[in-house]
């Protein structure tokens, strides 16, 4: 009995210890880590341009929303490309005159499952919502100017979810091959006032590794 009573604390905590090992994140080393666990948060992707943005004020002394349209050039997850997509954001995260979306924007944007109301937001903040630069009408087409650069994906919020420092370089340097594209992901990396790499990759190659990564998710 006493041996028995013994062993049961023993088995307990390494059940615990087991236990918090399936629970504890793992670790975001690199931006292609940030992304992937973003993507495996989100209930909702798409790349698309904001196209009208309107506050509304709630009722009985209750905050309000505001509502983003979106039109979707490119779905991933949870939406239909060429539709208008509505995000419904809590009003409280739009204080002291914060425009958190212009209308004209691109972004790449990954967000959490919207809630009973339909309200939702970008997962890990702005993180989510991935600034695209450059003319994403050439996604659309099979033949590119030099006066129309290729867009990016702005990855410089993503990295500040790293839990390392990163290598900064005064040269590009691959960060990752995308399976699903037919390149490899690369980023340009330079210090900043706050010692942020500033980071840009392919967005055909980001949306290319974010499909491929909710398919997986899906099987």
């Amino acid at each position: 009995m006493t041996k028995t009573r013994h062993l049961l604390p023993a088995a307990l905590l390494l059940l615990a210890s087991f236990a918090h090992a399936q629970t504890t994140p793992y670790p975001e080393t690199t931006v292609e880590d940030a992304l992937h666990r973003m993507s495996d948060q989100a209930g909702v992707v798409f790349l698309g341009q904001v196209t009208a943005v309107r506050h509304i004020a709630g009722e009985n002394g209750a905050s309000g929303v505001v509502e983003v349209d979106f039109h979707v050039d490119q779905a991933v997850r949870g939406c239909t490309s060429g539709s208008i997509w509505v995000l419904r954001e809590w009003a409280g995260l739009w204080t002291g005159g914060d425009q958190r979306y212009r209308i004209g924007q691109r972004l790449l944007m990954l967000l959490h499952p919207p809630g009973a109301a339909g309200v939702t937001s970008p997962v890990g903040g702005m993180a989510g919502a991935i600034p695209i630069r450059g003319s994403v009408s050439s996604l659309q087409t099979t033949a590119t100017t030099t006066a129309s650069p290729a867009p990016v994906a702005d990855l410089r919020w993503v990295g500040t979810r790293l839990q390392r420092p990163i290598a900064y370089s005064s040269t590009p340097a691959p960060l990752a091959t995308a399976t699903a594209g037919p390149k490899a992901l690369t980023v340009n990396q330079a210090v900043s006032e706050v010692s942020i790499a500033a980071q840009q990759a392919s967005i055909t190659v980001v949306v290319n590794m974010l499909t491929a990564w909710q398919k997986k998710n899906a099987q």
